[in-house]
């Protein structure tokens, strides 16, 4: 038998667990929602906005994404802490992305040259062959 006695209102214990039971109408509403995200990334794909292509789907993507964590990976009911270091790594994220975006400029010319350097090697019609020389007689 163990001599250590153990209280039974464990008040000093750090490691609690509050459960909670998301309801079923909230997972397949979420659900839904996905899905319909998931049509719309599709259908966004088929259309030209220029230079708005990347900030569309990565809104639609981080919407996506917080719905996933926050439903399904249970963070709207864990400690607030846990949300501002999820909100803050996701502002992280779109800085970095946005730093990347406004150097991608900087290298249009080379773009630009290589693509006119594809069209004319296109336009080029293939050499002809070299003619064949006739052995040489002894």
């Amino acid at each position: 038998m163990s001599t250590h006695a153990e209280s039974e209102t464990h008040s000093d214990d750090t490691q609690t667990c509050e459960v909670h039971i998301v309801p079923v109408k909230v997972l397949v509403g979420v659900f839904i929602v996905l899905v319909a995200l998931t049509v719309l990334t599709v259908e966004a794909a088929k259309f030209d906005v220029g230079r708005a292509d990347v900030i569309v789907s990565m809104t639609i993507a981080t919407i996506k994404a917080s719905l996933v964590v926050f439903i399904f990976m249970h963070l709207w009911y864990d400690k607030p802490l846990n949300r501002i270091a999820f909100f803050f790594s996701i502002v992280f994220a779109a800085f970095f992305l946005c730093m990347i975006l406004l150097d991608s400029h900087a290298y249009d010319d080379y773009v630009k040259g290589f693509q006119q350097d594809k069209a004319s090697n296109a336009v080029m019609p293939a050499p002809a062959p070299a003619p064949e020389t006739a052995p040489a007689q002894k």
